[in-house]
């Protein structure tokens, strides 16, 4: 009888200790407290575009976690442009695939964020823009 409870709690504690690395292996990462997270963005662009400027960021904050920034400067002599939410798309480099659009959250006047997790580990291309004009930026992502 005792070596029959011995044996039911020593397999608890194993179950419970492999339980423990096993959810933290598959667990989802909350992007904004990620370990990988920093004050300076791993790339960035500024384009020129006809009704003004727009600007990029991208964080990579590990797991394939990106946090993509965009803010839109308007010119002064373009009214309601910086209401428009820019076109946002993402697809692996030389790869003969779709990409895909992730939702984009309205921070403000002019600027978009959204956070997202790509399929799939290697070098990724972000499409930010309005039409037919557009700024790109290229990143790995581990």
């Amino acid at each position: 009888m005792k070596t029959k409870l011995l044996a039911a709690f020593l397999g608890l504690g194993v179950l419970a200790f492999v339980g423990i690395f096993i959810w933290g292996a598959v667990r989802p990462l909350d992007p904004v407290q990620s370990p990988g997270s920093a004050d300076a963005p791993t790339a960035s662009t500024s384009e020129a575009l006809s009704d003004g400027r727009i600007d990029v960021q991208i964080y990579v904050l590990g797991n394939r976690n990106i946090r993509l920034e965009v803010e839109f400067i308007p010119e002064a002599d373009v009214s309601g442009a910086a209401a428009m939410q820019p076109d946002v798309n993402f697809a692996m480099v030389d790869m003969h695939m779709d990409g895909f659009t992730p939702p984009l959250e309205r921070v403000g006047a002019g600027m978009w964020r959204a956070n997202l997790k790509l399929p799939m580990a290697g070098r990724w291309i972000a499409n930010v823009g309005f039409g037919e004009e557009f700024a790109e930026v290229e990143f790995d992502a581990p």
